[in-house]
């Protein structure tokens, strides 16, 4: 491959987030769906970018796209370089005042993240925070790419390239169907969807401490929230976060705490911003707060 002189335009900056969407997606479509554009705006951004670095990115995989080896190579040449480029115009204090931006996984948007990061930056004068909310495998790639210097979500050890902070092992619940007080006998198990983070992580545990959860008949939904609501309605028992259930104001009769079985909820950022003092401060007062909520619940 030809070497690359990185200016780093708009325009390559655009192609290159697109290129990363396409190879974890393979399908125009889906990441166009990932990056929220059209279809026709991915398909642009892509063949700009091989026009400007005058080689093939991408060639047919099937039904699917998959990036040529040059690509590859320019995509993790280019990943931490886009990260610290965006960083440079967030991060840069204003009239003394830091500004961070942290992205919650939804299910800990949906939860208790707000509130815990809130406590978190009570009296801070010269920090801000900027937040917002997206599906791990998304956050975890916008964090590496320098969307935003944090991210709060369940644990991403795959994620090489990022330092990994732990907060908090958030315990998980099995909450009764239509939130009552006595337990259905092989009533369905609702859980979250098998390809999620969450799910990696916790199957493994109910097998080893609740194997009988797992011979039930199983019903994968795409959050928690929507869990919650069909359990509610009496669907079946279900499974959910510890920080959820209470944010819903379950009473302690509709649900009991499954020993063993918890997630693990991590800090993920890029070496860069990990050495920033504003970022220790906050990262240690989420870790406090986070401690505090679940100790109180």
């Amino acid at each position: 491959m030809g070497r690359i002189e990185f200016s780093m335009s708009g325009n390559i900056l655009d192609g290159i987030e697109a290129l990363v969407a396409l190879e974890q997606c393979r399908t125009i479509s889906e990441a166009a769906t990932r990056l929220r554009l059209t279809q026709s705006a991915v398909s642009k951004r892509i063949q700009a970018l091989q026009k400007t670095m005058g080689f093939r990115i991408v060639e047919p995989d099937g039904r699917r796209l998959k990036l040529t080896s040059d690509a590859v190579s320019l995509v993790e040449r280019a990943r931490p370089l886009l990260a610290d480029l965006r960083s440079l115009t967030r991060s840069v204090p204003s009239g003394g005042v830091s500004t961070l931006s942290l992205v919650l996984a939804d299910s800990i948007a949906a939860s208790w993240g707000p509130h815990v990061v809130a406590e978190a930056i009570r009296g801070f004068t010269d920090l801000q925070v900027e937040m917002h909310a997206h599906r791990t495998v998304l956050l975890i790639e916008s964090v590496r790419l320098g969307r935003y210097h944090i991210g709060l979500s369940t644990d991403a050890p795959a994620a090489k390239d990022l330092i990994h902070h732990p907060v908090i092992d958030e315990p998980f619940a099995l909450v009764r169907s239509g939130y009552a007080a006595k337990a259905v006998k092989d009533a369905p198990f609702i859980v979250i969807e098998p390809g999620s983070a969450t799910w990696r992580a916790v199957e493994p545990l109910l097998a080893r401490h609740h194997p009988g959860l797992l011979t039930r008949r199983i019903v994968p939904v795409e959050s928690f929230s929507a869990a919650l609501q069909m359990i509610k309605a009496g669907f079946g028992d279900g499974l959910a976060p510890l920080g959820l259930v209470m944010e819903m104001g379950l009473e302690p009769r509709a649900f009991s705490l499954l020993p063993g079985v918890e997630r693990r909820v991590s800090l993920s950022t890029r070496k860069t911003v990990n050495q920033l003092a504003s970022f220790q401060r906050l990262r240690e007062g989420i870790v406090r707060a986070a401690k505090r909520y679940f100790e109180a619940k």
